[in-house]
């Protein structure tokens, strides 16, 4: 793809924001080397190279874990990092969740040394993807009690790795299964 290519969108909505949903999955709840998809040739149309338009598959009883976020906190960015022609991507996700309790606590300090999957929804509809075989995402926190008189009293995850940011197009299989679904597209 040229340079050309690339227009001016007219054709899509371009707001910006994620919804409120982030979807965590650990590595190991993959089935085998086959359960987390990759994007697959033919690379035929620009943009194939991120596209993963096969599902997931997960070991029995396992799928995405729905985490919410507080509406308007959660932004995805991503920075090129290395040296002159040694450069790849670094996506980072930072959002918060309310609440200061034991549960939120410790769901957070439980995942502070784990290989993740993460996909993030847009407000256009589309599932983008942090995290692929042997490029896993981390998940780092800190929490704050926020103050009498404001402040935020929750949880502020952020979710990083080394790699490309994919726009996924499977079904999200969720863990627990009727535990919550997907934000509906707007």
């Amino acid at each position: 793809m040229g340079f050309e290519s690339l227009k001016k969108n007219k054709v899509r909505d371009n707001a910006p924001g994620l919804m409120k949903n982030v979807f965590i999955a650990e590595r190991d709840w993959f089935v085998d080397m086959d359960g987390l998809k990759a994007p697959a040739p033919p690379f035929t149309n620009p943009g194939d190279t991120l596209r993963i338009t096969e599902t997931h598959t997960f070991k029995e009883g396992r799928g995405f874990v729905p985490f919410h976020t507080t509406l308007a906190t959660a932004e995805l960015t991503a920075e090129m990092v290395g040296e002159r022609e040694s450069r790849t991507n670094n996506p980072s996700l930072v959002a918060q969740h309310p609440g200061l309790t034991a549960e939120v606590v410790e769901f957070f300090q439980t995942r502070k040394s784990g290989d993740y999957i993460i996909l993030i929804r847009t407000l256009a509809g589309e599932y983008i993807q942090l995290g692929e075989d042997g490029l896993e995402c981390e998940i780092m926190y800190s929490f704050g009690s926020g103050r009498v008189d404001g402040g935020y009293q929750g949880v502020t995850a952020t979710i990083s790795n080394y790699g490309k940011p994919y726009f996924y197009e499977g079904d999200v299989t969720l863990y627990p299964a009727a535990e919550a679904a997907p934000d509906p597209v707007p």
